[in-house]
């Protein structure tokens, strides 16, 4: 399952290099738990991974920028109207690696070290992943801790929230693909008028939960946001399905939203001087999403305020737009699966510089899985052989079942799914629900162990 080729087509001006980066992929994503050495299964081609690690002319940038291409020209294919671009933040600790240089402050306990990452991911409305279209990680320097208030004094390029008006401006598709509505979609961290601004001179659309209490003026009356929002009517109500997050302990559940909206317009804040990227007002959509009925074991209700400048208008455009926010999950999910499946955070090598370039080849690897997870839960009767290569799936039958033989008709995209599941521990029962992209990846992992030593019957495995 996969097809690397494009990562080897990578232009270093030397094709022993591409080729090492096509055959360093295939190796890592057949066991994306196992270290580097464990996935290659051989000295010597463990030690070609850790030579092109420290081969300069490979950089994270060069992958992520292939991946983008990738991803642009699938959309290209998939007939859709909107393309969704959510974009977060994510820390990654590397506190163990007492010997690795480069790595940087990840909290305000000076021994907490590792890397800082954004990415931004493609998706569908109906949360089709479509690939990675920006990553950057790095290091946080050990003199900016205590210098919160210094820094609030500083311009937007010189702080770490500039991550967010940089991922706007990379990850925006939006010239290569004429005729589509690229939607950038960012969560409280990302409520930064410059962003607003940015947006505004780049004609980007965007949407954004807000949280800052900003000074509005509607109808020549000007007020606090939060004044504004409290005055608007109830428009309607709406459900929508909340993901699961194990890191946060939250369950998947329905919950039922009452939907306000409104139109207005955000000053400038005082501290910011009107320049070609930050106008006087910005005008904007708000839409207020708050959870009623919510059962006494949800923690956090959801209390979404919401603004955009793509236009709402009626009840259906408000409820549209609180749908296209609550795929920002998928960029968690991302991340969830960076450390759960892939355990990126269980890494080691000497610098932060090739960390980051392993980061990049496991982060498209993710993408991988996701789009495999997706596809086996809204096309659940599509041919396997859309994923899978023909020896693959019959393997993979043949262990799962025990049997010698495999059927004429190849499984569907969720049989096949359910059965790596199996594989990575997944039990299968009816009050199990739908396997999720942990246990799909350790099936993959182990499906590979087998493939690789030839073993066809799944207790030998076990």
């Amino acid at each position: 399952m996969g097809d690397y080729a494009a990562y080897g087509g990578i232009d270093f001006g030397d094709k022993t290099l591409s080729a090492r980066v096509e055959k360093t992929f295939e190796q890592l994503s057949s066991d994306p738990e196992a270290s580097i050495s464990a996935a290659c299964k051989d000295p010597h081609q463990a030690k070609a991974v850790y030579r092109l690690l420290s081969n300069d002319k490979f950089t994270a940038e060069a992958v992520i920028d292939v991946s983008k291409n990738n991803t642009i020209q699938i959309i290209r294919e998939s007939n859709v109207d909107t393309v969704l671009i959510p974009q977060d933040t994510t820390v990654l600790n590397y506190s163990g690696l007492r010997e690795t240089q480069g790595l940087g402050l990840i909290g305000s306990d000076k021994n907490s070290r590792g890397l800082i990452m954004h990415s931004a991911l493609a998706v569908g409305e109906d949360g089709q992943i479509f690939g990675l279209v920006a990553e950057k990680a790095w290091s946080r320097p050990e003199d900016e801790v205590g210098k919160k208030h210094f820094r609030k004094k500083l311009p937007i390029e010189e702080k770490e929230s500039y991550k967010w008006l940089q991922t706007l401006e990379t990850a925006d598709i939006s010239a290569e693909l004429s005729g589509i509505k690229i939607i950038h979609i960012c969560d409280r961290e990302g409520d930064l008028y410059e962003l607003f601004g940015k947006a505004y001179f780049m004609e980007a659309t965007y949407l954004c939960r807000r949280i800052h209490d900003r000074v509005v003026q509607s109808e020549c009356e000007e007020g606090l946001i939060n004044t504004f929002i409290e005055k608007l009517p109830t428009a309607g109500y709406m459900e929508v399905n909340v993901a699961r997050n194990s890191h946060t302990n939250r369950e998947a559940r329905v919950a039922e939203l009452e939907i306000k909206y409104g139109k207005t317009r955000i000053k400038k804040p005082s501290n910011l001087k009107i320049s070609e990227q930050t106008p006087e007002f910005v005008e904007v959509y708000v839409i207020s999403a708050n959870e009623i009925k919510a059962s006494a074991d949800v923690k956090e209700p959801i209390s979404w305020q919401l603004v955009t400048n793509d236009e709402v208008v009626s009840l259906d455009d408000a409820i549209k737009t609180v749908k296209r926010y609550s795929q920002r999950w998928k960029i968690e999910t991302f991340h969830y699966t960076l450390k759960s499946g892939c355990a990126i955070e269980k890494l080691q090598e000497s610098t932060a510089e090739k960390l980051i370039k392993l980061i990049a080849i496991y982060s498209v690897i993710a993408i991988r899985i996701m789009i495999l997870t997706h596809l086996s839960r809204t096309q659940p009767d599509t041919s396997c052989e859309a994923e899978f290569e023909t020896e693959e799936w019959s393997t993979l039958y043949k262990v799962v079942n025990k049997t010698k033989t495999t059927p004429e008709k190849p499984p569907t995209i969720l049989e096949a799914v359910v059965m790596l599941a199996r594989l990575g521990g997944f039990l299968a029962r009816k009050s199990d629900g739908f396997p999720g992209v942990k246990v799909i990846w350790r099936g993959l992992s182990v499906l590979n162990i087998i493939r690789n030593s030839q073993i066809f019957t799944y207790h030998k495995m076990i």
